[in-house]
């Protein structure tokens, strides 16, 4: 269950409005499913990046209480807050259509410009370490994948209304805030084992 859950939380949070889906539904509205399928492949490839990054320096600390403590409650507290931005943002759809030789490194770079995308994936496993934590990351990416390869086709074959991107604004708000929600109990939970000992 932990993992579906995770793979919905990356499905949600790939559809939020921002540079990258925005990058994938313009190439996909401009220049149909092949260029889509070329930027969701750089963004993707710039996720494994961070994930693998992530990977490494949760491996080691991830299940310390003090960073759990720290994380669970900046997390919750930044996933909190970009819920409420999201949900009051509305949002503009830029078709002008440019056709691009380098559709593949402008997404890479795109993505790995974005530092917040680390940030989200070290918060968004952190509830989840004590299971297995390869699981977890290829759930989140799966999740991630799914909706980045959906935004490309239906790009593709038909015109995305802003007022539906808005609408999924609403329903990434309401996931954001319970899942914030989670990591603060996760932040309470470590913050006992703390004063227990």
């Amino acid at each position: 269950m932990e993992y579906l859950a995770l793979a919905f939380i990356g499905f949600v949070a790939a559809l939020t409005p921002g540079p990258d889906i925005f990058y994938v539904i313009r190439q996909g509205l401009c220049n149909g499913v092949k260029n889509a399928s070329l930027a969701v492949f750089g963004i993707l490839t710039g996720n494994i990046v961070y994930l693998s990054l992530v990977y490494l320096g949760l491996g080691s600390i991830g299940k310390n209480p003090y960073f759990q403590l720290i994380v669970g409650f900046l997390g919750g507290i930044y996933l909190i807050r970009i819920a409420f931005i999201i949900y009051k943002e509305k949002v503009k759809i830029d078709k002008n259509c440019e056709v691009s030789k380098n559709i593949f490194k402008e997404a890479l770079f795109l993505n790995l410009s974005n530092p917040k995308a680390m940030i989200f994936f070290a918060i968004v496993v952190t509830p989840f370490l004590s299971k297995n934590i390869m699981l977890n990351f290829i759930s989140l990416f799966l999740g991630i994948s799914s909706a980045f390869i959906l935004a490309a086709i239906i790009s593709s074959k038909i015109e995305l209304e802003e007022k539906v991107l808005n609408f999924i604004n609403k329903i990434a708000a309401v996931v954001f805030i319970a899942f914030g929600i989670k990591l603060l109990f996760v932040s309470l939970s470590a913050f006992e084992k703390i004063i227990g000992n």
